[in-house]
């Protein structure tokens, strides 16, 4: 798929929709299996525009051949739960001095939700965590709400995801953590663009 107008807002909603689950701890059960079995990594929905997208899809492509889902579920445990040091994964944290949760972008991103009737899945994590922001991002092109999403993109996702996502690939033990977060990457830039 080319990188053409029509196409960016569904294929960023599908990675964002991806992101949302996977830049978590936790991966819903089969979700590894049938992205191996359908060929994620051949059906990505953007060809990828520079070299590191394209390292990152070959990336994707090693971590189902073969699939190794308990390495893969390992790192996802070991990068957001820990035991020692998970990545932090809250915009508060990463656009505050004291790196606090619970800053007033946490109330923002709350008011963005509530504006467009959007309802978290998870209620028990900060708004502003890394999955809820691309899950509301997702949905928020997924309806056709291109400028909401920009504006959404700018004010919040657009200040802190990049660096947050680069920590969670350097610190990945598997090709599936290291292509996930710069694929996602790329999609929030084409946003911003």
């Amino acid at each position: 798929m080319t990188r053409t107008a029509p196409d960016l807002p569904l294929a960023a909603a599908a990675i964002c929709g991806l992101g949302a689950q996977v830049l978590r701890p936790g991966i819903p059960p089969g979700l590894l299996a049938r992205a191996a079995a359908e060929g994620l990594a051949g059906a990505w929905p953007l060809a990828p525009g520079t070299p590191e997208e394209q390292a990152a899809l070959a990336s994707l492509a090693r971590a189902f051949a073969p699939l190794d889902a308990e390495a893969i579920v390992a790192d996802n445990t070991r990068l957001f739960l820990g035991p020692a040091d998970p990545v932090a994964v809250w915009e508060s944290v990463w656009t505050t001095e004291e790196r606090l949760l619970y800053a007033p972008c946490e109330a923002e991103v709350r008011a963005c939700y509530a504006a467009s009737g959007f309802a978290p899945p998870c209620s028990n994590e900060p708004a502003d965590h890394l999955s809820l922001e691309l899950a509301f991002l997702a949905a928020l092109l997924s309806r056709g709400e291109q400028d909401t999403a920009r504006a959404f993109l700018v004010a919040h996702l657009g200040r802190w995801a990049a660096p947050c996502l680069g920590e969670i690939a350097g610190r990945a033990t598997t090709d599936f953590y290291r292509a996930i977060p710069p694929l996602v990457a790329a999609a929030l830039a084409l946003g911003e663009a």
